[in-house]
């Protein structure tokens, strides 16, 4: 089965990416089942991406160092296009020294290896603010938590003369409105599709933000490529009320194969299952 935008902003669903996460509004109200997401949320950002002419940046990881003449130390950050699958980076000022005496060090001694100390006022602290993110408790356990950009898409500006180096003031959650998506596959439709769902009904999953993550890993495919790979997935938190035949037994969207999910999200008489 393949599935598109196209396909489906025909049967009127809404899709948008919003603060980096891939959003679908189905046009029938119905929740969209987790493995369905894992399989096809790659593909479709990435079509969208391509259809837009735009690239995008996700996490891939981090290290920290010290940096040109002065040895100024830093972080630097992985982020991967996610198109082209150019690897691409963005640098931060950071502190890798203990900023006062403990049993673990004097003051001044180097912090253990990935650890490294910034303040409110740093620019990765302000992008981290960007994202929605929790913040830590403690800014110096920052560490613990960067690998929850991963599911995150990310845009940004490349340092003129650096083609892999990203512009760390530019670097920001990734937004396309449904509009734009919608302009971009379906030109000459400016209209909304009857049936279509408001946009206070958004598909979402639940955050785990709060959860440190372990590994620095991502995703990033290329155009040509159609990987598994994992995105932050919506899904419907809204209740909606509709009319219905008679009464009849119906599964739980968890318990349904991926065609009787089609089949009760998409009904028959809206689309022609063979095009699936």
């Amino acid at each position: 089965m393949t599935v598109t935008v196209e396909k489906l902003l025909a049967r009127g669903d809404e899709i948008s990416i919003e603060n980096g996460q891939l959003v679908i509004r189905p046009s029938s109200g119905m929740p969209v089942p987790q493995d369905w997401w894992d399989k096809y949320s790659p593909a479709l950002l990435r079509e969208i991406l391509l259809a837009l002419g735009m690239e995008a940046y996700e996490y891939g990881g981090y290290s920290t160092g010290l940096y040109g003449h002065h040895k100024a130390a830093g972080v630097t950050v992985q982020f991967p296009s996610f198109v082209d699958g150019m690897k691409t980076h963005a640098i931060f000022n950071a502190n890798l020294n203990r900023d006062r005496t403990t049993k673990a060090g004097a003051k001044g001694s180097p912090l253990p290896k990935g650890h490294f100390r910034v303040s409110s006022r740093s620019h990765l602290f302000k992008f981290w603010q960007s994202t929605g993110l929790s913040t830590p408790k403690r800014l110096s356990s920052l560490h613990d938590y960067l690998g929850n950009l991963r599911r995150i898409l990310f845009t940004a500006d490349i340092v003129a003369g650096r083609k892999n180096r990203l512009d760390t003031g530019t670097l920001r959650p990734l937004s396309i409105t449904t509009a734009e998506v919608r302009k971009a596959f379906q030109p000459d439709n400016g209209r909304t599709p009857s049936g279509q769902v408001t946009d206070n009904c958004r598909t979402v999953v639940p955050d785990k933000d709060s959860a440190p993550a372990q590994q620095n890993q991502g995703f990033q495919p290329k155009p040509s490529t159609c990987t598994e790979n994992h995105v932050k997935t919506v899904i419907s938190t809204c209740v909606y009320t509709v009319a219905t035949e008679p009464d009849r037994p119906r599964k739980q969207p968890a318990e349904q194969t991926e065609e009787e999910w089609l089949a009760e999200c998409f009904p028959a008489d809206s689309y022609n299952t063979t095009d699936l």
